[in-house]
């Protein structure tokens, strides 16, 4: 029984020591309440029009940091007060910590509005203690000014009214159809060159060199090495024939390269192409180059300038330009004839 009394006086205690406590904490701490932060202060009122916004301001200072329940916009929302948004902030001042709530309000109800009674909770490093704002804020809205719905003429709802479309609000949809196309038409030409495998993008090559020309340019690069002039004279009618035997193969369609002199001058001979003065030039060019190479012979040098004016010759009297212009004029007289 002594024992109960004992913890009964300690739990007493316990509850005395926190009240003072918390009679204390609360006692330093100040609240207040206003219209926007320089408004209206506690207990009086202002004014707004109908539809207008203004900030409900929340101050709490302690001269520590407190811990601050502020109330929502649901527990604000009141006798046709509507908060809009809320947001808090936190001022160091000298005597102590400020801690703000901003809660935009409006209202479109005119008259007089009261806030009520606000609650807050504040604790100072114990626990939270409820407070209230004693007096309550009182919101005036006002009608909008010189308005006489009395005497305003009310008019019908007019009808809506159609705008003529205008050329870029056409011309940006045959855009839109025309980019829609293109797209469709390179996603079908993709896939279709990559299932036959063949290269999205072919780059057209450059058209061969006509055989003539490419033979006169060989001819020419010949003439200027200078061979013969130095000693090798062996390797000078060796170029000089393999650059008609070319000639010849995408000219005539004569493959010479394979072939012996003799056999060259016979497949010439048995062509369309042939002609005997051409004959005799091919003839001494094929026959100076077998004695060098097989003969050891020496030629004179008028016998080396001689095989590239025959393959000169031979080249150009026989190009495509040059046949071309003979079938025609024999075509030409052989309709005259008939």
């Amino acid at each position: 029984m002594i024992m109960n009394k004992r913890n009964l006086y300690t739990l007493l205690l316990a509850f005395i020591t926190l009240g003072w406590t918390g009679t204390a904490a609360a006692q330093q701490v100040r609240l207040s309440a206003s219209w926007d932060t320089s408004g209206a202060p506690l207990g009086q009122q202002t004014s707004i029009t109908i539809g207008d916004q203004l900030d409900l301001v929340l101050s709490v200072n302690a001269p520590k940091m407190p811990t601050v329940v502020f109330p929502t916009a649901e527990e604000l929302n009141r006798n046709d007060i509507i908060v809009l948004s809320q947001r808090v902030d936190t001022l160091q001042e000298s005597n102590g910590y400020t801690l703000r709530q901003h809660s935009t309000v409006t209202s479109f109800e005119v008259g007089d509005h009261g806030m009520g009674a606000i609650q807050l909770q504040v604790g100072l490093g114990g626990g939270l203690l409820p407070m209230i704002c004693p007096d309550s804020l009182t919101l005036t809205v006002l009608d909008v000014p010189n308005v006489d719905t009395t005497k305003a003429e009310i008019k019908d709802i007019a009808d809506i009214m159609k705008e003529p479309y205008t050329f870029w609000e056409i011309f940006r949809w045959v855009l839109l159809a025309i980019l829609v196309a293109a797209i469709v038409w390179g996603v079908i030409f993709v896939v279709g060159k990559l299932k036959k495998h063949e290269p999205i993008i072919t780059i057209p090559q450059a058209p061969p060199t006509p055989p003539d020309k490419q033979a006169l340019d060989e001819l020419e690069r010949l003439r200027t090495k200078g061979l013969w002039q130095s000693g090798r004279v062996k390797e000078y009618h060796t170029e000089l024939t393999d650059i008609i035997r070319q000639y010849m193969s995408g000219q005539f369609g004569i493959d010479s390269t394979e072939m012996t002199s003799d056999q060259t001058l016979d497949s010439y001979h048995g062509s369309r192409y042939y002609k005997e003065e051409n004959y005799e030039q091919l003839r001494q060019m094929l026959h100076t180059a077998d004695m060098v190479k097989f003969a050891k012979h020496e030629p004179q040098p008028y016998e080396h300038d001689l095989s590239m004016t025959n393959a000169k010759l031979f080249v150009e009297e026989t190009s495509v330009s040059q046949t071309s212009t003979e079938d025609s004029a024999t075509t030409a007289q052989k309709e005259e004839k008939q």
